[in-house]
């Protein structure tokens, strides 16, 4: 029998699918994943199940939907009482890793509780039990990781084991990841400023530090029979817009690309559009309008670039080490991201309960040698509610289905998880695994609840109770600028469109607990 492979998750917090050179960017130069995409399979149109940080994790952890898994917008825990799939890879025999962002639990205290008044138990990810000292580790195993080097923040509000060791090991650098200490935008940008902190401190670093540290320690009983799993989940290239030298230079400004938008093109869009770029909305993404000057804009989108860039760059370190400690062969490799971002596209800036292809689309790439082809670009539609069950049918595990009979009640039984395995499509054997996907958003605090179904050509958003959505002809119009639902000659496209989107919300509802009797 085969030894069982080692997985390597590589994953970003808010990366464009376009933000890769080997995606076709002008500007931007992502060697090291480039060379990862020319070394298998890079899935051009994966869509996220929910735009936002915690849904998407969790999906990634539990392989439901937002629905499914019930953290249906940011601010929500993971109940932990849901199987994932690194707890059925822990009890298949894996040793279980996580380095850097998690975000399964709530960053904050609920509001109007003060941090005198809750269980730091209760709150493993909470940002000021991790900063007074309250918290000083997570508990083992946490949602199926064995161990982990947790990082919670982003730029000069990062904490967690990372903070821990820079405080530790250099004493007064910490300052240093704060703007005060930094130099600040030449536009005035929001939330930008060149990062004081070496490079070589910077967490990005520390979290590619310590996946190479993981590997060093794993690959021995990796070669004697024990695999691993290791996400490494970099909080770059979210905002703030922070990088340190010399990634802050590494792209003109005169270079930056101008967004995707056009006159006029909030007027044919849903009113909240408009509120977000004039006045702003409280949404999980921002709460400032988006209404900033170009300039701004491009140093924005600048910076950014160098995140990404810099990102590449750890990356690239933590492939050598794999490649050096002899584990290549048998590891997949995975890359991706929560989610996007919009950088101006559409007017909009950051993430939110808007459904373009900024945000919807990630980065996804799969790598085994010898067992996925090399240098292959599929335009299949995949979604992150497939990389779970795809992982366990890679690992031989079976998915956690909880009490199940021993004689199937029924024998048309659907397949536990709702997500497509993709392991026909990544190893060469079909083109295709599924029609369409589906992404929802809820921000039903604001009274918005969106659903998108994606296929090959089209993509429509509906709003329920509402008159208005959006409908776009992706092929004609791959930059999303022309909204076709109000048009009368696409009246019956867009019900065909809608009778999907309900069989696709229902065909991943959840399918479990399982059956045990008749009645």
């Amino acid at each position: 029998m085969a030894a069982r492979p080692n997985f390597l998750f590589l994953m970003t917090d808010q990366q464009r699918a376009d933000h890769l050179g080997c995606a076709g960017h002008p500007v931007l130069r992502t060697p090291h994943l480039d060379a990862l995409a020319a070394s298998g399979i890079h899935c051009t149109r994966a869509y996220v199940t929910n735009p936002l940080c915690m849904p998407s994790r969790s999906t990634l952890y539990t392989g439901l939907t937002p629905r499914g898994h019930g953290v249906r917008t940011n601010g929500i825990d993971l109940d932990p009482r849901i199987p994932t799939c690194t707890e059925a890879l822990r009890r298949a025999g894996y040793r279980t890793h996580s380095v850097g962002k998690i975000h399964l639990r709530v960053y904050g205290l609920p509001t109007g509780v003060s941090e005198e008044d809750v269980d730091p138990a209760d709150f493993p990810e909470a940002r000021d039990l991790w900063r007074s000292g309250r918290l000083t580790d997570l508990p083992s195993p946490y949602y199926g990781l064995e161990t982990a080097d947790f990082t919670g923040g982003h730029g000069g509000g990062i904490y967690g084991h990372y903070l821990q060791w820079l405080r530790a090991e250099h004493p007064g650098a910490a300052r240093l990841l704060h703007p005060s200490a930094g130099q600040p935008p030449r536009s005035g940008a929001e939330q930008a400023w060149t990062m004081a902190l070496p490079a070589d401190l910077h967490y990005n670093t520390w979290c590619a530090d310590r996946t190479i540290a993981f590997l060093e320690s794993a690959a021995t009983d990796a070669r004697n029979g024990r695999p691993f799993v290791a996400w490494c989940s970099f909080p770059d290239p979210h905002h703030p817009y922070c990088p340190p030298r010399p990634w802050d230079r590494a792209y003109a400004l005169d270079d930056v690309p101008p967004p995707i938008r056009r006159a006029g093109e909030l007027d044919d869009l849903a009113p909240h559009f408009r509120q977000v770029f004039a006045e702003g909305l409280p949404t999980s993404g921002r709460v400032a309008p988006t209404n900033i000057p170009d300039e701004q804009l491009r140093e924005i989108t600048a910076l950014t670039y160098g995140m990404v860039s810099f990102v590449d760059e750890q990356v690239g370190r933590v492939l050598a080490a794999l490649e050096r400690l002899g584990l290549r062969e048998n590891t997949v490799v995975v890359f991706l991201a929560d989610h996007g971002e919009m950088l101006g596209d559409h007017w909009l800036l950051n993430k939110g309960p808007f459904h373009f292809d900024g945000i919807l689309r990630v980065p996804l790439i799969w790598s085994w040698p010898g067992r996925f082809p090399a240098g292959v670009r599929s335009d299949a539609l995949v979604s992150l509610l497939d990389v779970a069950p795809t992982i366990l049918d890679l690992a031989g595990v079976q998915v956690p289905e909880g009490t199940v009979p021993p004689e199937p009640e029924a024998a048309a039984m659907l397949p536990p998880w709702p997500g497509q395995v993709l392991t026909s499509l990544l190893d060469g054997r079909v083109t295709s695994v599924q029609p369409a996907v589906v992404v929802e958003n809820d921000e039903d605090y604001l009274g918005l609840r969106l659903r998108t179904v994606v296929t090959d050509r089209h993509q429509l958003t509906v709003y329920p109770g509402q008159p208005y959505g959006e409908l776009f002809d992706t092929e004609d119009d791959p930059g999303q600028l022309h909204n076709l639902w109000s048009q009368p000659q696409y009246a019956g496209l867009r019900h065909d469109l809608q009778a999907l989107l309900l069989d696709r919300l229902v065909l991943t509802d959840n399918r479990l607990p399982r059956r045990l009797t008749h009645a």
